[in-house]
């Protein structure tokens, strides 16, 4: 393993983390440039460059496929077609040079460093803005429901940075590698969850953990008790208060808030007004639809598919669904270690994407899922293998043994196709 890449690897994945997630609530991005705007871009642009530089000088670079980057190229493009028809084109190229950006910078580093050092990077870094967004955003709590305080993250943004650092714990207890600390932060991170409210969050969650679970090989006993004993107090909790009542209905706002998503959903069925705005959308920047016959003029797409649709047409959509399911197949393929954690990121990526928005964008979601894709193509297989060969803990400063190392590294140079 290269440790001297690990610092600027670490340091790039959080920049990139602070980079895209909310800094004001309620906003939307109309092209418009102030220190909000530009300061996002001076973190995207030093963690690009520490990117640039994560690996020494002069060594080799790990195999990386490349077919996601075709999908995310015609999703763009899509997107920039129909942004010019939509005179959106302004705003949605800013957003398409954010996303290339970051899509870069995830290139360079899965290059740079091994797959589950970045993973475990990433993760740690949405923990820490969670953690910290959380600790500033306590006073929130006495509305129902907490959100951040620095960065003012909303209660659902703060529920999916809380539930990877959930996921990659739940990852770690399968394959029997947990210690008090994972045991700890995941559930930790899995009360503030549900602190946040965040029923979509949540419940996929609860499928991601299993279908993660169902790869365990062998049950340990401590395993087992630890279950029957949440088992019993989750029983408790619900036979005695009225938590998961009110976690479901949240003040019996329950059903309101996916009727109005299903307001949103049916505008989205007859919104375009032309052939070419069907084909390719009206933008990245468009996060608003009409909605008729309604006592409000526009509402906020809510769904990333949804939000596909509308943006990129049914060109981008198309593409965005196939992209998803190549990355499912491949993550099926890939070694049990990368399997397991690769499909439970995507479950709970993929299926809190039906009811929010995100998913190919400048976001923490599609950091994650840009750099799961990558790594589950058939270009990257041989490099996960050889990382899956190698010994859980080698010497510092020590690189792979030959035979792994000639088939995770690659001369320098464009990454090979996937």
């Amino acid at each position: 393993m290269q440790t001297t890449a690990a610092p600027r690897v670490g340091l790039a994945c959080l920049l990139l983390v602070v980079s895209t997630v909310a800094w004001r609530r309620g906003d939307v991005f109309e092209g418009s440039l102030d220190p909000v705007v530009v300061g996002k871009a001076l973190c995207s642009v030093v963690a690009l460059l520490l990117a640039l530089f994560a690996a020494p000088r002069g060594a080799a670079r790990y195999r990386l496929g490349t077919g996601s980057l075709w999908f995310l190229g015609i999703v763009l493009v899509a997107s920039l077609l129909g942004a010019h028809a939509y005179g959106t084109s302004v705003p949605s190229i800013a957003i398409a040079v954010r996303v290339t950006v970051l899509a870069a910078t995830v290139v360079l580093l899965l290059r740079a460093a091994p797959a589950f050092q970045l993973l475990r990077a990433v993760v740690a870094s949405c923990g820490l803005v969670a953690a910290v967004a959380a600790l500033t955003g306590l006073p929130d709590l006495a509305g129902g429901r907490i959100a951040g305080g620095i960065p003012p993250l909303h209660p659902n943004g703060l529920a999916l940075l809380a539930g990877v650092v959930v996921v990659w714990a739940a990852w770690r207890t399968v394959l029997g590698e947990a210690r008090w600390l994972d045991a700890l932060l995941g559930g930790g991170f899995l009360a503030l969850m549900w602190l946040t409210g965040s029923r979509t969050g949540f419940l996929v969650l609860v499928l991601a953990v299993l279908v993660m679970v169902l790869h365990i090989r062998r049950i340990r006993v401590g395993l087992v008790v630890g279950a029957l004993v949440a088992a019993a107090a989750g029983a408790v909790t619900v036979v005695t208060t009225g938590a998961v009542r009110d976690f479901l209905t949240r003040d019996g706002t329950g059903t309101g808030t996916l009727e109005s998503r299903f307001v949103a959903w049916t505008a989205a069925q007859s919104w375009a007004e032309s052939w070419w705005q069907w084909t390719f959308g009206g933008g990245l920047s468009v996060k608003y639809i009409p909605v008729p016959n309604q006592w409000w003029d526009e509402q906020l797409l809510d769904s990333s598919w949804v939000s596909a649709l509308v943006q990129t047409g049914l060109l981008g959509l198309g593409v965005t669904m196939a992209w998803a399911l190549w990355a499912l197949v491949g993550s099926v393929r890939a070694p049990r270690p990368h399997r397991v954690l690769f499909l439970g990121l995507l479950t709970f990526i993929l299926g809190r994407s039906l009811l929010e928005s995100g998913l190919v964008e400048a976001t923490p979601e599609f950091l994650l899922f840009l750099a799961v894709a990558l790594l589950a193509e058939g270009g990257s297989r041989a490099r996960l293998r050889a990382e899956a060969d190698l010994p859980a803990t080698l010497p510092p400063n020590v690189d792979e043994p030959g035979a792994a190392r000639a088939l995770v590294l690659a001369p320098a140079g464009p990454p090979s196709a996937g």
